[in-house]
């Protein structure tokens, strides 16, 4: 063969690589000079991990195995005085010296000490978990940073100069794209696990600091009762015991929950073009105005409905109207009255809370129109106050249901959803200690027990 045969067929040959060249570059739909779908933000891996040293977090172990052991002593304890209240033997028998009056109020301080060593052991537990999630979600991120930077910077030019072939070179951008969106989900991931961690650092530690204080002075009370026997005297003090930050943000979530009473029942009045109830209410609350995220609404004088008489726990049958808003059916709070085992508060929780994580998916629970959204946070796994990022959807007939603390609410005011819909993800924005889904069910503003309606 000639060799400008040879020479010819070479250049056509060269001319036909350049042509699927251009070709697989334009069906990618970019420049040469575009970077890789790889967009991933590193700045993220620039900022200090937020996570509390080993030693310290030893020592919390320490110390909420410490405060497991000495609550199942008082539990012991208290178990011994009921059990031997008319004659109490042991070393409770030099109890006996004390005034009937005496021995109760001995007994409830004994209980409210019980329980707050149970309650420290819980806040160190949760504190301790969220570290260490911390810590396992950093070094599974970190074996992937080799990877990430890898292809950050390189071009599709670059990627296709590196295959063997156009097919190697579609491949190769394809578990680039796989790469990046794993990614992206891993460092969704790690993010998460940071706002956690702060989160039960700011929480846990300090419920765990309140209740080391309220067991100590439990304890010295229960010392000045065991001095006073063979006192005829009954001068009992006060046992109360000062309500801690954490109890007060849940006051003002309840008031909060009460507020939306009249403006939800308002709203669907609307829709529906049905009057007002005339029944005569008191006014007591303010209650934002519809909006749809992002800044305080304004409040207007609301009249609360009366407060319903709850259940504590799940209804004897179900109509099963609604379906479960979550994957988890696991149910971490029942709707009703609850009484607090250390401070002796009643307080109403007026929905149910599910134990969905951060970034599980809600769903709206039955078809109907959005309502109301408020997303003072949008996008964040904690922060604002009372439901955080919240949506409430009217299915008509006086039922709405009502989905608070969530990372991010997809849904806007007026849009029409279908029953499973995907509306936001879990979060713990609010008053919240953890991430969790609190779902409610409202008849023309009062709310219910939500597992009456559930399937």
């Amino acid at each position: 063969m000639k060799k400008s045969e040879v020479d010819n067929k070479a250049l056509t040959r060269a001319a036909f690589a350049l042509l699927l060249i251009v070709l697989a570059i334009g069906a990618t739909g970019v420049m040469l000079s575009r970077k890789t779908v790889a967009t991933v933000d590193y700045n993220y891996l620039l900022e200090p991990i937020n996570r509390d040293n080993e030693e310290d977090i030893q020592q919390r172990r320490n110390e909420r195995d410490q405060a497991n052991r000495d609550a199942q002593a008082a539990h012991e304890k208290v178990n011994a005085l009921l059990s031997e209240k008319d004659n109490l033997s042991g070393e409770l028998a030099e109890l006996n010296g004390l005034s009937e009056a005496q021995r109760e109020q001995y007994e409830i301080i004994s209980a409210q000490y019980a329980a707050a060593l149970d309650a420290k052991t819980v806040a160190l537990d949760t504190y301790v978990t969220a570290q260490d999630t911390l810590a396992d979600t950093q070094e599974r991120f970190k074996q992937r940073v080799s990877i990430m930077f890898e292809y950050q910077d390189k071009s599709y030019l670059e990627i296709l100069l590196e295959s063997d072939s156009i097919a190697g070179f579609f491949t190769n951008l394809e578990m680039i794209s796989l790469i990046t969106e794993s990614d992206n989900q891993a460092i969704q991931e790690l993010k998460t696990a940071r706002d956690d961690a702060e989160l039960q650092a700011n929480l846990a530690l300090r419920e765990a600091e309140d209740m080391e204080h309220i067991a100590e002075e439990k304890l010295a009370q229960l010392e000045e009762l065991e001095s006073r026997i063979g006192v005829t005297e009954a001068a009992l003090e006060d046992i109360s015991t000062d309500i801690a930050y954490w109890e007060q943000r849940e006051d003002d979530l309840e008031r909060y929950s009460q507020s939306l009473d009249k403006q939800i029942e308002d709203l669907q009045r609307q829709r529906t073009q049905v009057p007002p109830t005339t029944t005569t209410k008191t006014p007591e609350a303010t209650t934002p105005q519809p909006s749809n995220g992002g800044s305080d609404p304004a409040p207007t004088t609301a009249k609360p409905t009366a407060t319903p008489v709850p259940t504590t726990a799940p209804p004897a049958s179900s109509n099963g109207s609604l379906s479960w808003p979550t994957w988890n059916h696991t149910i971490t709070s029942y709707y009703g009255y609850r009484t607090h085992p250390v401070y002796g508060t009643t307080k109403f929780h007026s929905g149910i809370d599910i134990g969905a994580w951060y970034g599980d998916t809600i769903m709206a629970a039955a078809g109907g129109t959005v309502i109301y959204v408020e997303t003072p946070v949008p996008g964040q796994d904690t922060g604002g106050s009372g439901y955080g990022n919240y949506c409430i959807i009217d299915h008509g007939n006086g039922v709405s249901t009502l989905y608070a603390h969530a990372r991010s609410i997809s849904v806007s005011t007026g849009q029409t959803v279908s029953a499973g819909q995907a509306i936001g993800v879990v979060g713990s924005t609010g008053t919240s200690t953890a991430a969790h889904l609190h779902f409610e069910v409202r008849i023309w503003g009062s709310n219910t027990d939500p597992l009456g309606y559930l399937k």
